[in-house]
Formats: structure tokens, sequence, C-alpha cells
């Protein structure tokens, strides 16, 4: 870019002149869009935590799901006879249903 405006400013002042202010007035804007951007992102996600301690409990989607099996570890429905090798090519699945 300075090669470019040493050039411009050779053979016309007036071009050299606009060159400058749009270029300084672009890379004024684009900074200031990327900091707005950066910004935004953040305060969105202290929202979006702030919304969630609200409840006290923060409860994913994996716990949701464990929570909704009621069978202990020791009732055997957790146990299968399927070999793990073999549970990929098992036509009943891996949990033999």
């Amino acid at each position: 870019m300075y090669a470019t405006f040493l050039k411009t400013r050779d053979n016309c002042y007036m071009v050299w002149l606009f060159s400058r202010l749009y270029l300084y007035s672009f890379i004024s804007l684009f900074i200031y869009m990327v900091l707005s951007l950066f910004i935004a992102l953040i305060t969105d996600t202290y929202e979006t935590i702030k919304h969630h301690q609200k409840d006290q409990e923060c409860v994913s989607q994996l716990h949701s799901f464990i929570a909704e099996c009621r069978d202990r570890p020791e009732s055997g429905k957790y146990q299968t006879d399927v070999e793990a090798s073999a549970c990929c090519v098992s036509p009943c699945g891996c949990f033999g249903r």
C-alpha cells in the first residue's frame, strides 16, 4: 500500500488525498464493527450464563437423559451377552433388543 500511495501522490494530489481518506475511514469502520461484534458475543454469553445461574441447577441434556432411567445398575438390564467387537455387526443392535 505504501508503494501505491507514493505512485498516486506523484500523479495527482486529489486522488492521493481521496484514497487516503477512503482507506483510513474503511479501516476505522472495520475495526469499529469487529469490536462491536466481539462485545456483542461476550455480552450475549454473559446474559446466557446469568440466565442459567438463576435456575440454581445447571442440568445438561446428558444429565436429564440419565435422570430418566430409574433402573439400578445392579438390576441386570445393563448387562449384555454380546461382545463389544460384535456389537456393531449384530442384527439386533448393541442392547440385544
